[in-house]
């Protein structure tokens, strides 16, 4: 099954709440995870999670799915998928060794937020395929940094392939099973 991560843009809406702009961004995130429907000729199904929060699987379908105040993004595999994307940004200095042990980083060369995004995002991505939250970044391992696209990961003696795409001041990442992902990007949805 070939991969189509969908990215969806979120209109910027001022004056909501927190648990509000959430709910939008969840709604967001399940619109781009219809497209993905569509995209890899899946019918849509009634989306559940387990009580940890956990996306379960439909029919031979996983599906996993990532929103930021800017964008969401969403993918269905026939097997275990995690996806994430982020906003490049600096932030405090010493979420660096909190993220990643320094044979990683030497992986990577510089301790740059590209790279700290780069690690963060192929984490989660990595997690959320084994159905993990972020608590397990320590012990999921960057391995080798294939390209500038793709990282290779261990997490529970299972070896990922992750690939990342980058769109304008966002990084998505997509957990692999064998060749590419096609990657989407949607236009601006008008509500």
């Amino acid at each position: 099954m070939k991969l189509h991560p969908v990215l969806l843009p979120i209109p910027e809406r001022q004056g909501l709440t927190g648990r509000e702009r959430i709910a939008r961004q969840r709604d967001y995130a399940r619109r781009a995870l219809a497209e993905c429907c569509k995209l890899s000729a899946v019918t849509p199904w009634d989306w559940q999670k387990d009580p940890g929060d956990v996306p379960l699987p439909h029919d031979g379908y996983y599906w996993a799915i990532a929103h930021k105040p800017a964008f969401a993004a969403a993918v269905i595999a026939d097997g275990p998928v995690g996806i994430d994307i982020e906003r490049i940004t600096s932030r405090a200095e010493g979420l660096f060794d909190k993220l990643a042990a320094s044979d990683e980083w030497m992986l990577l060369g510089e301790r740059t937020w590209e790279a700290f995004f780069r690690v963060w995002t192929a984490k989660e991505a990595t997690l959320k395929a084994n159905g993990i939250g972020i608590a397990g970044f320590l012990s999921c391992r960057v391995l080798a940094v294939l390209d500038e696209t793709h990282l290779t990961l261990e997490y529970n003696d299972r070896t990922w392939t992750v690939e990342q795409y980058r769109h304008g001041d966002h990084l998505a990442a997509v957990t692999l099973r064998g060749g590419d992902a096609h990657w989407v990007v949607l236009d601006t949805p008008d509500s």
